[in-house]
């Protein structure tokens, strides 16, 4: 036997079968009604990209997450890893053209050149939106609300949104003698508070010349509630975070949701203000919503200056938490009808009541092969089309139809005429 090509696909990619996509589209659809009721616009950025474009402020760390290569006309190309530096490029070559504030939001497959695990994969959906143009923090407490929202529209109720200041943070270390340009080297290593252990975190710190570094860590801890947070950090500016907690109260957010977290870093550069990360119950999936404030980001794209607020959230954790937590049915077929064909002589009358189910705007479907209703049937089965009509001699001269339905196995024979309006009545109530 010939020995073909083998059927295989990258490590951290994936197929998804019609089912699949089913349930992925009915939960996308719930998160994109979710932007839009906010008032959010859709945009859509190129895929190929310019490398400078993709790895933007923080080349030495984006060349180790994108996908880059070269061309056939030797330019530099790279694959987005994430929708932030592609938004930014957008904003700066169109904000002429957009409403200021912009609230956008943005649905697109990513790429990322990291070593996939469980809820981290190569090739994944993120779904962000952004307030662009305004730096109140009215924009923070929306976007809050926005995300209870979503995770509420999901039934994702056990939800935690950590929430820090950068501001704070980078005030914090100051006070401790932390030297501007160690700021950054010594973020990311607080980033990892809650994934290495504290003693490797301060070890880190010192060999930054950090000699308080186990002071700081002790600054930087949760108590028991926001105000008692609040209280230990009174030696601070924690005023951009007071009126967040307000603000975000007069939209309406559950502030038990909402958990202020001094050690929250957000280890991007680019963050200069609040900054959220968003937890489920179960936390060995790790954050599944995150983001900040940022000012200026377009600032290598233009001379315009733009401050901002957004989030992305995690499509892929999102679906694991729902697939394993039973909080997404099966997804409804594409079809709702199928019409057999009963033998060679009836296609014609087959096409016809095909014919009156679209115009109907019922999702239909009639079937393509030449085979016995047995199979048809099958078919309609392996689908989950929940209707089966067919039309046989008898039927076609009383100018009736039979409609089994799949679930039951309940048949009713009616006039060909009320078809569409049968179909649609239980179409409507499901």
């Amino acid at each position: 036997m010939k020995k073909g090509v083998e059927p295989a696909i990258l490590k951290g990619t994936r197929d998804f079968l019609p089912a699949d996509m089913a349930q992925r589209n009915e939960v996308l659809a719930k998160i994109k009604n979710t932007f839009e009721k906010f008032g959010y616009q859709q945009i859509e950025t190129p895929i190929l990209s310019y490398a400078e474009t993709i790895l933007g402020k923080e080349k030495e760390n984006s060349q180790k997450m994108a996908y880059s290569f070269k061309d056939y006309g030797e330019r530099d190309i790279a694959l987005p890893f994430d929708l932030t530096m592609p938004f930014s490029r957008f904003v700066a070559a169109n904000w002429r053209d957009l409403p200021i504030p912009f609230k956008r939001f943005q649905i697109q497959r990513v790429w990322r050149a990291e070593r996939p695990q469980r809820g981290r994969l190569r090739e994944f959906y993120q779904c962000d939106v952004d307030i662009i143009g305004s730096n109140e923090l009215v924009c923070e407490a929306e976007i809050a609300k926005l995300i209870t929202q979503v995770f509420d529209e999901l039934k994702i109720k056990d939800i935690k949104i950590r929430v820090n200041s950068r501001k704070l943070l980078n005030e914090i270390l100051t006070g401790f003698g932390v030297e501007k340009d160690n700021l950054i080297p010594a973020i990311r290593l607080i980033d990892k508070l809650d994934k290495i252990d504290n003693t490797a975190v301060v070890e880190g710190l010192k060999k930054l010349g950090i000699k308080n570094a186990a002071e700081i860590i002790g600054v930087l801890k949760t108590d028991k509630d926001n105000q008692a947070t609040l209280k230990q950090l009174e030696a601070y500016d924690t005023t951009d975070l007071q009126e967040f907690l307000r603000l975000s109260r007069e939209f309406g957010v559950d502030e038990t949701r909402l958990v202020l977290d001094p050690g929250l870093a957000r280890g991007l550069d680019y963050y200069t203000g609040i900054i959220f990360e968003v937890v489920s119950s179960d936390e060995s999936l790790g954050t599944i919503c995150a983001g900040g404030r940022y000012d200026d980001l377009s600032a290598m794209f233009s001379s315009k200056e733009f401050s901002g607020i957004g989030v992305s959230f995690g499509f892929e954790r999102i679906m694991l938490f729902m697939q394993e937590n039973g909080l997404i049915a099966d997804g409804k077929p594409s079809s709702r009808v199928l019409i057999t064909v009963f033998d060679e002589g009836s296609l014609d009358g087959s096409i016809k009541i095909y014919k009156s189910l679209l115009k109907a705007s019922v999702p239909a479907e009639i079937y393509l092969d030449e085979t016995n209703l047995s199979k048809q049937f099958k078919y309609a089965d392996k689908k989950n089309i929940p209707f089966v009509v067919v039309q046989g001699p008898d039927e076609l001269r009383d100018n009736e139809v039979i409609v089994r339905r799949m679930s039951n196995g309940n048949q009713k024979k009616i006039p060909a005429s009320q078809l569409a309006s049968y179909i649609a009545g239980y179409y409507e109530a499901n």
